[in-house]
């Protein structure tokens, strides 16, 4: 079970997986109170198409060390160059969903030269807006509150996901693994987390981006309504945006089919730009 230490002036240990070892780099960054396990049915597909996957668990989530103070989306965002040294790899294709598509954005914003290709999914381009406060504040309630991380994953699971994957096999087993993971993680951590969030705003600098950039939406998402997801292709310059019909917020998991057709798909046409 790979780990990796990052030193700073207060040392983080950060697990990841990594699959694929021979092939072009694609690394996969997951979302708020997740881990990589939710890139599961794209590791395989990115194995068996060739590709390397690196999927790590960002600080404060999974397996990696618990956030002990605030931790900024840029700061998660140094922690993956930090991989990638650790790796030897000087170029990769970076996609992120939700947190992980701010993640994403800041990569490809201050190291551009890391960045060879970019996929957002179903995240926007800014954290900070006046109307997310309230929402911000009751996580922070939730996380206060004794197995905070279980509630707020039983609260929201229903939104996270199409009806069609919740009632399947496949979504009970989703489930049930990700309560468990829900019940390890500390509230603490993950307030931690969300307090950085809430400083996100990159809406200015997104014309900046150069790399070809594919950003995906889901349908029936609730958290980041379509059009909100599509304003960041559409100040991106060339950007190409997807809908991806029925898909809700957690697409990768709950359309796997649609999104790696688009995923392997825009990673041919990188290889063979």
């Amino acid at each position: 079970m790979p780990f990796f230490t990052r030193t700073t002036d207060k040392p983080r240990a950060l697990h990841y997986i990594e699959s694929g070892v021979a092939g072009h780099p694609v690394v996969l960054i997951h979302g708020f109170t997740n881990a990589g396990m939710a890139w599961m049915q794209q590791i395989a597909a990115l194995t068996f198409a060739g590709h390397r996957a690196i999927v790590p668990d960002l600080y404060g989530h999974g397996l990696s060390d618990a956030a002990t103070a605030v931790t900024t989306v840029d700061e998660l965002a140094g922690d993956l160059i930090a991989l990638l040294d650790h790796l030897g790899i000087e170029r990769a294709t970076i996609c992120g969903l939700s947190l992980g598509g701010m993640v994403a954005l800041q990569l490809a914003l201050d190291h551009p030269q890391r960045v060879d290709q970019l996929i957002v999914a179903n995240s926007q381009a800014s954290f900070a807006m006046p109307e997310l406060g309230p929402i911000v504040d009751g996580w922070l309630a939730l996380f206060a509150q004794p197995d905070g991380p279980l509630k707020r994953f039983q609260a929201t699971w229903p939104a996270m996901l199409n009806a069609a994957f919740r009632d399947s096999a496949a979504g009970r087993a989703a489930y049930n693994s990700w309560c468990r993971l829900a019940q390890r993680t500390s509230g603490t951590s993950l307030s931690q987390v969300v307090r950085g969030m809430r400083s996100f705003d990159v809406r200015d600098r997104l014309g900046q981006i150069a790399q070809p950039t594919l950003v995906i939406a889901g349908g029936e998402d609730k958290l980041f309504a379509p059009a909100a997801v599509r304003a960041i292709s559409d100040a991106i310059p060339d950007a190409r945006f997807e809908l991806i019909s029925g898909a809700a917020h957690l697409s990768s998991l709950d359309s796997p089919d649609a999104f790696n057709r688009l995923l392997l798909g825009a990673l041919g046409e990188c290889m063979d730009a």
